[in-house]
């Protein structure tokens, strides 16, 4: 009696031949199932990346949000900008000299927090892209100086030049030893960018208004966020450079009620702190944005006194 199997003969090696065929069908889909799982891999990793708050090294603060320069004094100025501001360049060419000469003569800590308004009104990423670029500087302890250059080139604001990586990175070697692999990775990667928009979300919160704002506040309860804090400069509110001296000074005379030979500050666009010499402010002009029209460049390049310690 013959089998079933009889009945469809097969050509011997019929089996053989098949075989090949599933293997590469099983190794296929194996293949197929390894890259699916490796782009999911993948795209929690870049999710993570995006939703994680990465600050740059020496960044000090509430969630580390705030670039310090030390004057390793009682009192504390924060001031939040955005580089593609003009607003910004107009409070840096009326108060910059003076903040710098607070921090120089030890009278004054100053924070800088980075936002991205300009961003919303205009379009574009540019204040984004330049913020994580100076966080960059940061981790490079290049923070005051790479900060100068991007003020000194700031586009006009309906440019969104700051957006262009490359642009950013071009600028940076005008840094002395700012240009490196491990600056153009992190800007390239937007390492920090979360750190910004973080940074933007804490300014937004506080309802402080636009930017640039400049707070002050006793170093024994400050943070980062300016909790407790005075506002010196805003939108609707500005001093001259000699009167933020004068506010600065008290302030730190009340913190230090036993220090009767508080440095004076000399204000002379950007010159190195002399303490027997009189205040001469540089300008007193508002800090408005129509004074960025004019294109203004920062009025000084960052002392060395005034570079980042953390």
């Amino acid at each position: 009696m013959k089998s079933s199997t009889d009945n469809n003969p097969q050509p011997a090696g019929a089996s053989v031949r098949r075989t090949p065929w599933r293997r590469w069908l099983v190794a296929g889909g194996m293949v197929v199932a390894i890259f699916v799982v490796a782009g999911l891999i993948g795209s929690v990793v870049r999710a993570h990346k995006e939703t994680q708050l990465a600050p740059p090294a020496g960044a000090v603060g509430e969630s580390a949000l705030a670039v310090p320069e030390y004057g390793h004094a009682a009192v504390t100025l924060t001031v939040y900008e955005d580089m593609r501001d003009p607003a910004t360049l107009a409070f840096e060419n009326t108060y910059g000299a003076t903040l710098r000469q607070l921090v120089a003569s030890g009278v004054a800590n100053v924070y800088y927090h980075e936002t991205t308004g300009v961003d919303r009104t205009q379009g574009g990423s540019g204040s984004l892209q330049a913020g994580n670029a100076l966080a960059c500087a940061l981790d490079a302890k290049q923070f005051p100086n790479y900060r100068a250059i991007l003020l000194d080139h700031q586009p006009a604001e309906s440019d969104d030049a700051f957006a262009s990586k490359s642009n950013l990175i071009t600028l940076a070697k005008k840094v002395k030893g700012l240009d490196t692999d491990v600056f153009r990775a992190c800007v390239n990667n937007g390492d920090h960018k979360v750190w910004v928009q973080d940074s933007t979300k804490d300014f937004t919160a506080a309802n402080l208004g636009a930017v640039p704002v400049l707070l002050m506040q006793s170093a024994a309860d400050a943070t980062a966020g300016g909790a407790n804090a005075t506002t010196l400069v805003s939108a609707t509110q500005s001093l001259t450079p000699k009167q933020l001296q004068d506010r600065v000074l008290a302030a730190a005379v009340s913190a230090t009620p036993t220090s009767t030979d508080l440095p004076s500050v000399a204000v002379t666009n950007g010159a190195s702190a002399t303490p027997s010499a009189s205040v001469t402010p540089s300008t007193s002009a508002s800090p408005k944005a129509k004074a960025a029209k004019d294109k203004k460049k920062p009025t000084a390049s960052v002392s060395p006194s005034a570079s980042v310690t953390p």
